[in-house]
């Protein structure tokens, strides 16, 4: 096979061009709604303790916060299961796909029995940060309900990463969905007492979704037994596998933590503002998850397309994913954008009658459709960085981005300055503009192309299945 290489710039094949989209879209959609169904896990359990009290509700959602942040580390890291069967794809070796699906598993069963462990009580950790002493007891119960499903939630997400990387992203989808009916249902009837199951309230909620998730676990690991017995034998040992996705993974990790973390802070400084403010700021990012949520799909689908092209050599259709994922989703989160700044108030006015809540909102949402463009290409350019394996760059870039302006603006502009939510969300024009800058420049010119060239040209020609220069290059 001859092994073909491009320099950087737009490709410009059509036909070659048109294929990517088609690919990149029907890839990128399940993911879409595989990501609105996790969220709607979340609002299912929030929405089904309301009848419990404010105490009850505000403790789940408490508790739901403190859990994805606690996830967001797992997310990134078994990012590297999808980057790496990327490339093994690629590169013709499907099998040393399925080792790193293993090695995932093998690593999400140890964090999530840290999880677990950790989550038997998390009464302190609620009083150090400074939690209403209400709260506490229904987030520490619901916390440690939620908490024995963790092992299950993180051998999930290394088994979805799995099959969204050799091209099947509808599987996980549909059981995704199956698994959100299962929980609806069965917490209804754990919450209340239905169904001759016992009244359990919040912990009714938590073990509803614990049982959802393993519901997910053994239908997505009987797909990855299937795949072990119709795959020939992986050279690669469990170890060799686990630290390829360690060694991609933890940087991403730790940015995803990091990031999490920041806007965390972002929030907790607003909340120190009016209720008026808080509550704008929340009706905003609920809205913005609309395009929010199809650009990360897009580039989750861009980071397998560009490590599957990379592990074929092929720097071109690298590119043509590229630019086929920075497209589509500039289109589609410019488009939310216009509709943000046109019915910014009428959306606004859906969510709560208080004028000033709908002037704030309208202000914000204002805000979000000046970014919605920055912030898709900042999203599509990490994916492809996070498909070509240059992660520590990228991870240090992120993080060091959004902490400098998103906690920052909220306290200096926000707070200090008196602008409130308004000067908050400021920040995050600084905060996409500087990411979508830098990892431009990243992907283009970073040194991760100039490795992949050289490889290239020190090895000509391969027949397609052997080991290739790729293969063996390290995170940047």
């Amino acid at each position: 096979m001859r092994v073909r290489f491009a320099r950087a710039g737009r490709p410009t094949n059509r036909a070659a061009n048109a294929g990517m989209r088609r690919e990149l879209f029907q890839l990128a959609w399940p993911i879409v709604v595989a990501m609105a169904g996790e969220t709607m896990m979340g609002l299912v359990d929030t929405k089904l303790v309301g009848r419990l009290g404010p105490a009850a509700l505000g403790g789940v959602g408490l508790a739901t916060m403190v859990l994805y942040l606690g996830y967001s580390l797992v997310y990134g890291t078994m990012r590297a299961v999808k980057v790496q069967t990327a490339h093994a794809v690629g590169e013709g070796r499907p099998e040393d796909g399925v080792r790193f699906a293993q090695a995932g598993v093998a690593l999400g069963v140890g964090i999530g029995v840290a999880l677990f462990l950790v989550g038997r009580d998390i009464s302190w950790l609620l009083r150090l940060i400074g939690v209403d002493e209400e709260l506490v007891g229904p987030a520490r119960d619901f916390f440690s309900a939620v908490s024995y499903g963790s092992v299950g939630t993180t051998m999930v997400v290394a088994l979805q990463q799995h099959r969204q990387a050799i091209g099947d992203s509808r599987t996980p989808m549909i059981v995704g969905l199956t698994a959100n009916v299962f929980n609806a249902f069965f917490a209804y009837a754990l919450i209340y007492g239905h169904a001759g199951l016992p009244a359990l309230g919040v912990r009714g909620a938590g073990f509803a979704t614990a049982s959802a998730e393993y519901f997910e676990c053994i239908v997505l690991g009987a797909l990855l037994l299937r795949d072990m017995r119709r795959t020939r034998p992986s050279k690669l040992t469990l170890r060799q596998a686990m630290r390829g996705v360690l060694d991609l993974g933890v940087p991403t990790g730790i940015q995803f933590g990091a990031e999490t973390l920041a806007f965390t802070t972002f929030t907790a400084v607003l909340g120190t503002l009016s209720s008026q403010e808080i509550a704008s700021h929340q009706i905003a990012m609920a809205t913005i998850r609309t395009s929010f949520l199809p650009g990360i799909a897009i580039a989750e689908a861009g980071s397998v397309l560009v490590g599957r092209s990379l592990g074929e050599q092929r720097i071109d259709q690298a590119d043509r994913a590229t630019w086929a994922a920075l497209r589509l989703a500039v289109g589609l989160m410019a488009a939310g954008g216009f509709v943000f700044a046109v019915f910014g108030g009428f959306i606004a006015s859906g969510f709560s009658p208080d004028p000033e809540v709908i002037r704030i909102t309208k202000r914000l949402l204002l805000v979000a459709a000046l970014f919605q463009v920055l912030d898709a290409v900042n999203i599509v350019l990490r994916g492809a960085l996070r498909g070509a394996k240059d992660v520590r760059v990228t991870a240090f870039i992120g993080t060091t981005v959004v902490w400098t302006c998103v906690p920052t603006a909220a306290y200096v502009l926000g707070k200090l300055a008196g602008l409130g939510a308004f000067g908050g969300w400021l920040g995050f024009i600084g905060e996409t503009t500087f990411s979508a800058t830098f990892f431009w420049l990243r992907y283009w010119r970073g040194t991760w192309r100039r490795r992949y060239l050289a490889a290239a040209e020190a090895s000509p020609s391969q027949p397609r299945g052997t080991p290739k220069p790729s293969a063996k290059l390290h995170a940047a």
